[in-house]
């Protein structure tokens, strides 16, 4: 049986519809990508410093081995060109909070037990970290990043930042 228009515009039809019907695939975001206003709002980067927001929870093994070496770096960046926001995704707020004062978490931490913020992001690993400058995402580490207080550094150099 040949083909007719009648059985093949269907077919095209219901493929069109069934692609504007279906909810956009979760993506994660990428260097280039501009965060939401909303999302500017929550993290409250200081204009005229590097955001580094660093995604971690408490089961996470590799996250506690990092935030020592991210505090680290906070402590070396005396002229306060990067603003460091943690984005705590324990589900569980008593989990997240005793995992921060276990760490002695001391730069700003936002308890994302919704996970509206992670969602923006949606990185498909932990820990996760982004850099932001003017409300673009300008770099990021998925993953476990060994010294990641000397990454961050020489990142922010070739971002062309001094720190």
């Amino acid at each position: 049986m040949k083909p007719s228009i009648f059985n093949v515009v269907p077919s095209a039809m219901f493929l069109v519809l069934l692609f504007l019907l279906t909810p956009k695939l979760a993506s994660s975001a990428e260097v280039g990508d501009t965060i939401s206003e909303h999302l500017q709002k929550q993290l409250n980067i200081p204009k005229g410093q590097v955001g580094v927001v660093d995604f971690f929870a408490s089961w996470c093994l590799s996250c506690a081995k990092e935030i020592p070496d991210i505090k680290k770096m906070i402590k070396q960046d005396s002229q306060q060109k990067m603003y460091v926001v943690g984005i705590d995704v324990d589900e569980n707020l008593d989990e997240g909070i005793a995992f921060q004062k276990e760490l002695s978490i001391d730069f700003p931490v936002i308890n994302d037990v919704n996970q509206t913020i992670i969602s923006e992001f949606a990185p498909i690993a932990m820990p996760a970290l982004y850099y932001i400058i003017d409300n673009k995402i300008v770099g990021k580490h998925i993953g476990a990043v060994p010294n990641i207080d000397e990454k961050i550094k020489n990142d922010l150099q070739q971002l062309g930042v001094k720190t």
